[in-house]
């Protein structure tokens, strides 16, 4: 399929107001937190983590391409690649390093170079894997696409395999309707997430019932203006 920019722009908006509900901006490349589902701190505009390894990846980059603040989040490394943050408390109080990284990670945001790198290592690890899923799938609408890139952000790039082999419905690419399939897989998807034996992961069925809205207004195309979980995105 061909995603347009516009396109990109609207999912990456709704991607951000599940993860932060808020329309992304300049400052949220900053944005840094310590999650409550065990997953340590949540950092930038796309939400890395330390748990998953995206996080590390960001750092690294950043630090390769001699980022104004490089030399400073060196020493953090061992933390991430221990995945330190994910044993802290999210109510705290932190420990000293914990507290300075976060600091240090907010005022790296506003840097090019960071922003650069946070937008890089998601494309490579999770939208570029999303539109291979996608053209294999056979899927041609925005909407297709967003479904898949939320599964590869929300649960790893791997799932949408699972997904696929809970329900019989042919992909579009072997003479399936597009729109019943898309159906088919978040039903399978919301189903999955609903039996999760994590309360967390449980609650998180609103993405897929935010999708939903959007095919009921039929906006396979992502056309502005839309609303997604009372937030307006034109």
């Amino acid at each position: 399929m061909n995603c347009t920019t516009e396109q990109k722009r609207a999912i990456d908006c709704i991607l951000a107001i599940f993860e932060t509900g808020r329309v992304p901006t300049a400052t949220s490349y900053s944005t840094c937190t310590i999650l409550r589902d065990g997953a340590g701190i949540s950092y930038g505009k796309h939400q890395c983590t330390d748990k998953s390894g995206s996080l590390d990846l960001v750092v690294n980059m950043y630090i390769a391409s001699a980022g104004v603040h490089a030399a400073e989040l060196q020493k953090y490394l061992a933390y991430l690649a221990k995945n330190e943050s994910t044993k802290v408390d999210p109510k705290g109080p932190f420990p000293a390093w914990l507290t300075d990284l976060i600091a240090l990670l907010k005022t790296a945001g506003a840097d090019p170079i960071m922003q650069q790198a946070q937008d890089h290592v998601f494309d490579a690890n999770y939208f570029n894997p999303a539109m291979k899923h996608v053209n294999d799938i056979g899927l041609t609408t925005a909407l297709g696409l967003l479904v898949i890139y939320d599964t590869c952000i929300h649960s790893g790039p791997s799932r949408v395999s699972t997904h696929r082999a809970a329900f019989p419905h042919k992909s579009p690419k072997n003479g399936g309707d597009e729109k019943e399939w898309v159906k088919a897989y978040l039903a399978a998807r919301r189903a999955w997430l609903a039996g999760s034996s994590n309360p967390l992961v449980r609650k998180c069925v609103y993405r897929q019932d935010a999708i939903l809205e959007l095919i009921k207004a039929d906006n396979w195309d992502l056309r502005f203006p839309f609303v997604v979980r009372g937030v307006k995105i034109s």
